[in-house]
């Protein structure tokens, strides 16, 4: 290679390799989506499903009163128009039917849900102390706030996975995270 080749093959600290190595792993790791609650997906749901039969709804009865000149016509071909807006309104009006209908579903699992949670509340209450969760964890001295919550939440976690067979890792991390962590933390601070 002359003088000028390399002045011209300069990286400026990037590598120029292209292909991965065989000994690199590649990343597949998958994104948690954030858990959300059973009763929160039901409103979603119910309130979509309002929205999509209304706005069906209303679009079939203005299709309706076009059709028979109630109001007055403004598309060219009325047979292909008429139709194509008719099955777009009866697929909004069938989408919120449908939509009414999972919220009620949601609602069922919200229910079962909350006895679900009543009971893992009752139990951390009754049956599990400061001192046995943190002995389970591992808690040293020397370990910082945040390495105690990571270790306690860990911890909570397998405990009432054993106890509670079949419970929805999602469910689980989000109860101990707003309710069971600091019932069971703040009532040893005080």
């Amino acid at each position: 290679m002359s003088g000028d080749e390399r002045e011209l093959s300069v990286t400026y600290g990037f590598s120029e390799e292209t292909e991965k190595s065989a000994a690199e792993p590649e990343d597949t790791s998958i994104s948690k989506a954030p858990y959300v609650k059973n009763d929160e997906k039901a409103t979603d749901y119910r309130s979509t499903g309002y929205l999509l039969t209304a706005f069906g709804g209303a679009g079939i009865i203005f299709v309706i009163l076009t059709m028979f000149d109630i109001i007055p016509k403004f598309l060219g071909n009325p047979y292909m128009s008429y139709g194509l807006l008719f099955a777009v309104f009866i697929l909004f009006f069938v989408m919120g039917i449908s939509s009414i209908r999972s919220a009620g579903i949601f609602e069922k699992k919200a229910k079962s849900d909350n006895t679900i949670e009543d009971r893992i509340i009752k139990y951390v209450s009754e049956e599990l102390t400061v001192t046995e969760v943190d002995e389970k964890a591992g808690i040293t001295e020397g370990d910082t706030p945040e390495i105690m919550f990571f270790k306690r939440t860990d911890c909570l976690k397998n405990i009432l996975a054993k106890k509670f067979v079949n419970i929805d890792p999602g469910f689980l991390d989000n109860l101990i995270d707003e309710k069971l962590y600091d019932s069971l933390y703040e009532e040893s601070d005080e």
